[in-house]
């Protein structure tokens, strides 16, 4: 079976793919994410609900922006050197940052003392390599 370059494609592509070993074409007529990690539709609005909501009752709606990130494991650096370092996308060793045993894959990472979200970032091979950083004003 071909693999996609984009994840949202895969199923769009195992239809195909299907259709293909049937001996006939096969194609999606509609596709609907219902969730993704903890978020569902359920907690979900549209953007016209959104926009008839006074401002108070939209933050009380709002996600906070690492709301999708809640299924990779939390990592907090030290607001000082450590976090100054991971902004930049600096490698940081893990022995140095991270105090308790931590799998490979991908982290959210977090400045200790203001829990500020600095970003994404793969821990392995005894590193903490920055992916995505969050800019964010001073």
């Amino acid at each position: 079976m071909p693999h996609s370059d984009s994840k949202g494609t895969y199923v769009r592509t195992l239809a195909e793919d299907i259709g293909e070993a049937l001996g006939c074409s096969a194609h999606l007529t509609a596709l609907r994410r219902t969730g993704v990690g903890a978020l569902t539709l359920a907690h979900a609005v549209t953007l016209d609900e959104l926009a008839s909501l006074t401002e108070a009752q939209r933050d009380e709606r709002l996600q906070p922006v690492d709301a999708l990130l809640s299924t990779f494991p939390a990592v907090q650096l030290n607001d000082g050197d450590e976090a100054l370092s991971a902004r930049p996308g600096q490698r940081l060793r893990l022995a140095d940052v991270v105090r308790t045993p931590l799998e490979e894959g991908r982290v959210r990472v977090y400045a200790q003392e203001s829990g500020r979200l600095l970003g994404v970032a793969r821990a392995g091979e005894g590193v903490l390599a920055p992916e995505r950083l969050v800019v964010t004003a001073r």
